[in-house]
């Protein structure tokens, strides 16, 4: 008889001793029950136990035949907790964390235990598992990905103690993958934490004080300058600082929560955060977050801006990045956040929501995917394209999308329903899409050689932009929504005239195929990459290359800007994403994660986060600090 079957039936034997066994959640077995499973196991798995002590690989297996075994062990509480248990601590032993992870969730399903007592064996796990000696890159990696995932989760609350534990575990880990850009990466987030566990001693009272009196003026206020000034957590801060007690920072926030949309209030908010954080009376501690704050509103102000105020605008901008401290400053990535496995396939394309606490992919397998950046969880699965989903963008307002893929049609979908609409005209493969600043147009183009422009009110095609003689590989979308960008294999890049439809200006200069093209901020310029293995800035007023990047391993097949237009990311063929100066043209580093190429790379809108897709089958989050 199979070992597995024994297991089952003696277990189901000892099932008769022990007692407590309940409908829905069993409570933990009594000490005498566990016994009699232990001593089952110990007769069954001697030599397995005795071997797997001095192996962290047949740990690991062991760990996950006990997990397995727990599972199909169905109406035994003792045997089924015995087993998960173990599992747990062998997986633990072996840095094996999904195992582990596994086996700690079967426990919380199936027994009366506190969460807060499955969080600390989760925490301890990690740590544990961040000691482990000899094992496999990936072991260690899953250490620092879970433990960052949970600590976002655990600062929410401020539960400082826990977030500690988790940093240090990462802190571990990363040293044990002699990883040095990530260490001084978690390293920074550990003082940071440290700095914010200091900083909440100071607010804890008034956190009492609003549990007893959800009204109290004093506290909201107190507390809102705690979540938005000094955590950064402007969601929750800014509603507290509005019900707050009255004074400049009240009425500020209230301006602020209304989301002007005219230039002239939004220029009034975004004085008033900056004048705020430039009061020599403020605590030095809350200034940075505010100065982001400005900085956000002034951007916003760029929309429609005549040339007087778009020089006073940025002149604004360029002076709060020198007063913000180095490691927030926009477009400044210096190392991976997180990885997101994707099975199903290579991950062709990807984008931000506008919060940047979501992020799309596209898939292989003719689907995309919805995740939550904060969490690593999959949110949403959009099921609809019949092939491959090649690209994919966010509108502004967070709740619908668009995407283009291999079965010639370009989709647009509601993210809460999951439903699409769907925009059927090109003859061929969609390789790029992006949808305007007011959510009324959505370009598209591909291997159809034309760029075309839908009206997603009427879901008709308002035009159609030909004159490429090969694949048109991508799209770009001025802010204004009246002139687009696109990139071809014929080794041009056309600047285009969308209301009246027509040629404004044809850019040479590549020496191969054009894969991808960005507007700047400013709508003036744009980058470009090319099968060349360069990159190229262009006026668009003369059409001329201003500067030209060089030094890509491989093809560049796709770029991003950076918010205040300081940075550029490229990605490419050699898998590994650049960081440029967008003013000297110089490299300033090189992120390294993905095993193979890469599709694509994006910026949030914020600028401190960067998203990438490739054919490894992941999505890499970046950042430079958080």
């Amino acid at each position: 008889m199979p070992r597995r079957l024994v297991v089952t039936a003696l277990l189901l034997f000892v099932a008769q001793l022990s007692h407590g066994q309940e409908a829905k959640k069993w409570p933990i077995p009594s000490k005498e029950a566990q016994a009699r499973v232990e001593t089952l196991l110990d007769e069954l798995y001697k030599d397995d136990f005795a071997k797997a002590q001095k192996d962290p690989i047949l740990r690991s297996r062991l760990a996950q035949t006990l997990l397995f075994e727990g599972r199909e062990t169905k109406d035994d509480a003792a045997g089924r907790y015995v087993l998960f248990s173990k599992a747990h601590s062998f997986a633990a032993q072996a840095g094996d964390v999904n195992t582990a992870l596994l086996a700690a969730d079967e426990l919380a399903k199936d027994f009366v235990i506190l969460p807060a007592t499955i969080f600390r064996m989760k925490i301890a796990m990690l740590q544990q598992a961040s000691k482990v000696e000899g094992a496999p890159a990936d072991a260690y990696q899953a250490v620092i990905d879970r433990a960052m995932v949970t600590l976002d989760d655990t600062l929410d609350a401020d539960d400082y103690t826990s977030s500690l534990d988790l940093i240090a575990a990462a802190d571990q880990a990363a040293l044990r993958l002699k990883n040095v850009a990530l260490v001084v990466t978690i390293r920074k987030r550990q003082e940071e934490i440290a700095r914010l566990q200091k900083e909440f001693t100071r607010w804890q009272p008034f956190a009492d004080k609003l549990a007893k009196n959800p009204a109290d003026a004093e506290a909201n206020l107190e507390l809102g300058k705690y979540q938005a000034l000094i955590k950064g957590d402007w969601d929750r801060g800014l509603p507290l600082l509005a019900r707050g007690a009255k004074g400049k920072l009240q009425a500020l926030a209230q301006s602020d929560l209304a989301a002007p949309t005219a230039a002239a209030p939004r220029r009034v908010v975004a004085l008033g955060w900056y004048l705020f954080a430039t009061d020599k009376t403020v605590d030095p501690a809350m200034r940075t977050h505010a100065l982001l704050r400005a900085y956000h509103w002034y951007q916003e102000n760029l929309v429609d801006a005549s040339d007087k105020d778009r020089a006073l605008i940025d002149g604004k901008l360029q002076e709060i990045i020198k007063l913000l401290p180095s490691e927030f400053r926009m477009g400044e990535i210096t190392s991976e956040l997180k990885k997101f496995d994707v099975p199903s396939g290579p991950v062709y394309g990807s984008a931000f929501a506008p919060d940047g606490r979501r992020f799309l992919s596209t898939g292989y397998d003719g689907a995309l995917r919805l995740f939550s950046t904060k969490t690593g969880k999959e949110l949403r699965r959009l099921d609809g394209h019949a092939g491959k989903v090649w690209a994919v963008a966010f509108a502004q307002d967070g709740q619908r999308a668009v995407s283009g893929g291999f079965d010639n049609s370009v989709r647009l979908w509601d993210l809460s329903s999951g439903t699409a609409k769907t925009f059927d005209g090109h003859k061929d493969y969609v390789r790029s899409v992006a949808i305007s600043a007011d959510g009324k147009w959505i370009l598209s183009a591909g291997d159809d050689r034309t760029v075309r422009l839908w009206n997603i009110a009427t879901g008709k095609e308002e035009r159609t932009l030909p004159g490429h003689d090969h694949t048109v590989w991508c799209v770009a979308l001025s802010r204004d929504g009246k002139r687009a960008l696109s990139a071809s294999l014929d080794k041009t890049v056309r600047l285009w005239d969308l209301d009246k439809g027509s040629l404004i200006k044809r850019l040479d200069g590549h020496k191969d195929t054009v894969l991808c093209v960005a507007f700047t901020v400013d709508g003036r310029h744009a980058v470009t990459g090319s099968t060349d293995k360069t990159l190229r800035l262009w006026d668009l007023t003369t059409g001329s290359t201003t500067m030209t990047f060089e030094g890509s391993a491989g093809y560049i097949q796709s770029v991003a800007i950076s918010p205040d237009g300081r940075r550029i990311l490229s990605a490419g063929a050699d898998g590994v994403v650049r960081l440029w100066d967008a003013q000297s043209g110089q490299e300033i580093r090189k992120l390294e994660g993905h095993r193979e190429q890469v599709w694509h790379i994006a910026f949030s809108r914020d600028g401190r986060l960067a998203v990438s897709s490739g054919q490894d089958n992941t999505v890499r989050l970046w950042t430079g600090s958080r």
